[in-house]
């Protein structure tokens, strides 16, 4: 093989791997920039080729990381192997593995990088999955050694309730007893759920109006911390968000306390319900010190002694379960912000969503259209899975029954569009616990029988799932 044909073989070979390569001679001029560097930076191959590093230093931000990493091989004569960078690009946020090279002595650099963001995420998610498989083991055992000796501790403090009744004084005192039981039994509760917090979804989704659990814990939290300033501003309606009540107390609950921690007990504290049209907003802050370096929803990060690290975590889990996303930020004035955001049901939503109904029961089924088309869907619905078989239309929420004459709603939801929002209906738990197993934030499971208007708000809440 002649030189000329090995120079072409190169060119062929830089044009197909995956593998992004950008290369500079002496002067500093871009001579090579392949396809897979111009779709992973979004900037086309015409508008860098021939280019110098000095002018793509001032352009797109990924680009510019990339030529900045060419200069610095230039300029300090030396080549970096497996290195990492995060650079914005149309894909959003990535993170960049990159080796630079010395192109012999000439003065030419090059600079090979992949897009590593995926794989990082996936070896945080192994790396999380096996601490909480230890973790879960150790839960498991407390859980169990606690659960029956708390339980105990509850009866006997309602029995010496009945039996002083009339000492309002010892009552008062059997209450606190009562309370503090209550939330050491919710607290393990949460640690069970933080281990798996997906089955939870096995017993059905539960909708919950949001200003009263907000209300409700704020006075729990003034009356068991006298002194504390915490105030309360509610500008939100009657809001329903699909979380369960506990869920949402503990979500409130852990931001208060933090709140409450960050301040020295005393606060002040400000919580906040702000209602939009489509979504109601919790807002907790506090004037404290704000927040630390690095992620605080992050399994195991902490900065108290003390502390477990999962308290942010499971409060994001629940949060981004429900449909809805959590923000952490410094507060203006000194302190911290967070700030939850859950969508809510609104039946308006419907209107001009294309549903696909499958039930086998006719009477439901006629039911179920004429409650959706009173909403202003666009309904199709089927007895069987052989009847929307090789369908390839887009469906706004597939509301699918678990057991059918032919297949199982489960069955069906995988032959739909990738992220079609379903509603599981089924009167049998064991649709909940298969659900579970799926593990995907837009398919729900509702259990039969149910009320009309929790059918209708949980299709809108889906109609709108991102």
């Amino acid at each position: 093989m002649e030189v000329r044909e090995i120079g072409q073989l190169d060119s062929r070979i830089l044009l197909h791997v995956q593998t992004a390569v950008m290369a500079a001679d002496e002067s500093g001029r871009v001579g090579v920039y392949n396809p897979a560097a111009a779709r992973l930076l979004g900037v086309p191959v015409g508008e860098v080729v021939g280019r110098g590093l000095d002018e793509l230093t001032d352009g797109e931000p990924a680009l510019a990381a990339l030529a900045g990493v060419l200069r610095e091989a230039r300029s300090t004569g030396a080549a970096h192997a497996r290195r990492q960078v995060t650079v914005v690009t149309p894909l959003g946020e990535r993170t960049l593995g990159y080796t630079s090279s010395l192109l012999g002595g000439d003065g030419g650099t090059a600079v090979f990088f992949t897009d590593l963001t995926d794989t990082l995420a996936e070896e945080r998610r192994a790396a999380e999955a096996r601490r909480f498989a230890e973790v879960g083991r150790i839960a498991s055992a407390m859980a169990h050694e606690l659960k029956s000796p708390l339980a105990t501790v509850e009866l006997y403090a309602n029995l010496l309730r009945r039996a002083l009744s009339s000492e309002p004084s010892h009552v008062e005192q059997i209450d606190v007893i009562k309370d503090q039981t209550r939330v050491c039994l919710d607290r393990l509760g949460a640690i069970m759920h933080s281990i798996n917090p997906d089955a939870a979804r096995a017993v059905g989704m539960s909708l919950t109006e949001v200003v009263p659990v907000v209300r409700d814990v704020v006075a729990v939290l003034r009356s068991r911390n006298e002194g504390a300033s915490i105030t309360l501003r509610v500008g939100a309606g009657a809001a329903k968000a699909a979380i369960a009540q506990n869920d949402l107390r503990s979500v409130v609950t852990n931001l208060v306390v933090n709140a409450l921690h960050a301040m020295g007990g005393a606060g002040p504290v400000s919580v906040a319900v702000r209602g939009e049209p489509d979504s109601v907003t919790v807002t907790v802050s506090d004037r404290g010190p704000g927040l630390p370096e690095g992620d605080v929803f992050e399994a195991f990060y902490t900065t108290k002694a003390s502390g477990t690290g999962l308290g942010l975590w499971l409060v994001r889990r629940v949060v981004e379960d429900a449909g809805g996303s959590i923000t952490a930020g410094d507060r203006r004035g000194g302190g911290a912000v967070f700030t939850v955001t859950l969508p809510v049901a609104r039946h308006e939503r419907i209107r001009g969503a294309r549903v696909l109904l499958v039930e086998d029961d006719p009477a439901l089924r006629a039911a179920a259209v004429q409650a959706l088309e009173g909403c202003g869907a666009r309904v199709t619905a089927a007895a069987s899975g052989k009847e929307v078989e090789g369908s390839d239309e887009e469906w706004g929420v597939a509301v699918l029954d678990y057991h059918l004459p032919d297949t199982d709603g489960l069955q069906i939801a995988t032959r739909l569009a990738p992220g079609t929002p379903v509603l599981l209906v089924s009167g049998d738990p064991a649709a909940g616990v298969a659900l579970a197993e799926v593990r995907d934030r837009r398919a729900w499971y509702l259990p039969k029988p149910f009320e009309a208007d929790t059918y209708l708000d949980l299709v809108s809440l889906l109609v709108g799932a991102e």
